[in-house]
């Protein structure tokens, strides 16, 4: 007797190696064991931008992950879709305060932890490239971009650099996530409650930007409780599986994870 089984969806993701948000999906997929298929969008010839790209994800922004064809949009929310769809393992608390908590978690990532994170690999990045471009060109790589907030910033790449305080302003921001997640997982274990989830991942690539820019504030000395939270992180399976490679690294156009 044979039995049948019933393909899962198709899974296309399309993100780049070195953004924040889709190496959070990369790992949530990975902690899922999912298979799917990976295509490169290309941020330093402003593949992002491009309409094709545009149809997939309106914003103009990575990772864009399609489910049989449907295109899914916004890292916390994709990886929430994940967990849904694929409930094994759980990566979201049962209790429903706890749920609440790891929701917040993550807005709190995007809304203040990002902008800080992105003024660093801007400026290392992308200001090398955009100060050179002349006023024509400026104006022709604005007109692609289709959100006020990413105009602004590719503005000041271009002519008004981040100054030094202002840089040194993010990185006390990203002190102060160190600061939470020390006290988070020094209660309790993991961000949110006493079992990793989605928290965990959502914080993953800013403590690792955070490890490249001020090792000190990653340390055992300073932040016992999350240093070995954070050792935990970098042991697990899908860490190593979602391609966690430094981000000088893996700003490089046609970058590859190695075999």
């Amino acid at each position: 007797m044979t039995t049948e089984t019933t393909p899962g969806p198709s899974l296309v993701l399309y993100h780049a190696w070195a953004s924040s948000a889709s190496r959070k999906v990369r790992m949530c997929l990975a902690e899922k064991g999912l298979p799917f298929e990976a295509r490169v969008v290309d941020l330093n010839r402003f593949e992002h931008h491009q309409d094709w790209y545009k149809k997939l994800n309106p914003s103009g922004i990575v990772p864009a992950l399609m489910v049989d064809g449907r295109p899914l949009v916004e890292s916390n929310f994709i990886n929430e879709f994940l967990d849904e769809a694929w409930p094994e393992p759980p990566l979201m608390p049962a209790d429903p305060m706890l749920r609440h908590d790891a929701r917040l978690w993550g807005k709190y990532i995007d809304d203040t932890c990002l902008p800080a994170i992105q003024k660093h690999n801007w400026m290392h990045h992308f200001h090398p490239m955009a100060r050179e471009w002349s006023d024509e060109e400026l104006e022709r790589r604005l007109a692609a971009i289709p959100t006020a907030n990413r105009r602004h910033v590719w503005y000041r790449m271009a002519r008004d650099p981040y100054t030094a305080e202002e840089l040194e302003a993010a990185l006390d921001i990203l002190r102060d996530m160190m600061d939470r997640i020390e006290a988070r997982v020094a209660a309790t274990g993991w961000i949110t409650g006493d079992a990793y989830s989605l928290a965990d991942i959502a914080a993953t690539p800013y403590v690792i930007r955070t490890e490249e820019l001020a090792p000190e504030e990653v340390s055992p000395e300073k932040r016992p409780a999350a240093a070995g939270w954070w050792s935990g992180i970098k042991a697990r399976p899908a860490y190593k599986a979602a391609h966690m490679e430094p981000f000088n690294e893996q700003c490089w156009s046609g970058w590859t994870p190695p075999a």
